[in-house]
């Protein structure tokens, strides 16, 4: 089983891995990929992967990129970032990856796929910068799912 997971909050900006999740639906064989979207789970993000074979994460990241690029990362790259605050959530992602490595909680493939945010605004919906890339977060989801099925 694929679990696509669309992270986000319900704030601007910060739905890019909710409106890319929500793409997905109905794209896929739902006895093969699952999708869903979480707000803000913080550590409780490791109940909806425990034991998964594979793990997509949609999320709206601010890191060093600029706003609307696409970051992939994969398993142990995600945790390494633990200390560089790319996620917009206060216990984000890579301390997640992080803690699951410890509880050895890990899912056999996890892979993050970021869209590059600017500052956090606080607004109903996203921008026009984030709306122009929410299909190449999409599309990038969509390949990873097709790649993981055929593999």
């Amino acid at each position: 089983m694929i679990r696509v997971i669309g992270l986000g909050s319900p704030s601007g900006d910060d739905q890019a891995g909710w409106l890319a999740a929500r793409a997905l639906c109905g794209r896929f064989d739902e006895q093969r990929v699952e999708v869903s979207v979480l707000d803000r789970p913080g550590p409780a993000l490791l109940e909806h992967w425990y034991k998964e074979d594979s793990v997509l994460l949609l999320d709206a990241v601010r890191g060093a990129g600029e706003a609307g690029s696409l970051h992939c990362l994969e398993g142990d790259e995600i945790a390494r970032l633990a200390d560089a605050a790319i996620s917009s959530h206060s216990l984000g992602v890579a301390e997640c990856v992080a803690l699951a490595r410890t509880l050895h909680a890990m899912p056999g493939r996890l892979c993050l796929l970021g869209l590059e945010i600017g500052p956090v605004r606080q607004a109903d919906t996203v921008s026009s910068q984030v709306q122009h890339s929410l299909a190449k977060l999409t599309e990038a989801a969509y390949a990873k799912i097709v790649l993981w099925l055929n593999s």
